[in-house]
């Protein structure tokens, strides 16, 4: 009877390790049937309003398709405004026919002092040294970056979401080798972080085929959606704030691009890898074209810098 017993645990363990297996084998599988359904690798998405379109959207559409590769989808979300550009590669939504989500948020703060940027009304924020840059506070200005990411997300063919601002010019080719490196597999979330302030969101990739990636995405949405137990119990309500508080309570897999920044934390993407592809028009940069020489902290070799 002893031995009997012993006979079928021994079954039963060998029966066990081989569905382990099959359990296994069956989720990599799985995993890279949903890689490989897709077509194209990465999508980029951006916005902006016919005043931005003017003055820096339509040079981004162009640098970029001048310069990056044409299995790389650029989505635009447009405020307003008529994009003249066509490319194959390029698609352009109104922003406000494809997020009613961003309409909703619109048409409940858009009268809100606090959410346009007014803390005068608040005593504690009021009393910050930093009081008077109202852009940490105008969580209705950066909804329509946040909306346009959570659509794109939503609706995206690509295992890759890159954010890019609209106010870059993307100066040298870019390759998909070297978007392999900028954004490798094995990785959630690729971003510049700031180890003094908040994190350089003009530009950041989103592993959107993974599910850690849509929970967190999902959260970031949800502190937009329910505003006043979300975005407004924080410190500050600006999109690179809120994506640093949600992402820090989420365990992503992250590369950040300019961790190993000393100086240059104010411009950083200029200041790492990216710099020899973009430079990002910033404040004042928008009008001038270019960045300032003395925004490099860096030596750059690129003939655009030099």
């Amino acid at each position: 009877m002893r031995l009997y017993a012993r006979s079928l645990a021994a079954v039963q363990e060998c029966t066990h390790h081989r569905l382990g297996i099959q359990c296994t084998l069956g989720r990599k599988i799985g995993y890279a049937f949903d890689h490989c359904k897709y077509t194209m690798k990465y999508t980029v998405c951006t916005t902006f309003n016919a005043d931005g379109y003017n003055s820096y959207g339509r040079r981004m559409i162009k640098t970029f398709l001048q310069t990056w590769p044409q299995d790389v989808l650029l989505k635009v979300y447009a405020e307003g405004c008529r994009v003249t550009e066509t490319a194959p590669n390029l698609e352009v939504l109104d922003l406000e026919s494809a997020s009613t989500a961003l309409v909703i948020f619109k048409n409940t703060w858009r009268d809100v002092p606090r959410a346009n940027g007014n803390i005068l009304s608040d005593p504690v924020r009021n009393r910050r040294k930093d009081a008077a840059k109202s852009f940490k506070w105008n969580a209705v200005r950066f909804a329509h970056k946040v909306y346009s990411i959570f659509h794109a997300a939503q609706n995206c063919q690509t295992e890759w979401l890159i954010w890019m601002d609209a106010d870059m010019v993307c100066h040298s080719p870019m390759s998909t080798g070297k978007l392999t490196e900028f954004f490798p597999d094995s990785s959630d979330i690729c971003f510049a972080g700031r180890s003094k302030k908040f994190s350089e969101c003009g530009l950041y990739g989103m592993h959107v085929v993974e599910p850690a990636v849509k929970t967190w995405l999902a959260d970031f949405q949800h502190m937009y959606d329910h505003a006043e137990q979300g975005i407004f119990t924080l410190e500050e309500w600006h999109d690179s704030y809120v994506f640093d508080a949600v992402r820090k309570r989420h365990a992503l897999r992250e590369l950040n691009w300019t961790a190993h920044l000393q100086m240059g934390e104010g411009h950083p993407l200029i200041n790492c890898e990216w710099g020899a592809y973009i430079d990002h028009l910033k404040g004042a940069r928008k009008s001038t074209g270019k960045s300032r020489p003395a925004d490099l902290r860096v030596r750059r070799q690129e003939a655009y810098w030099q």
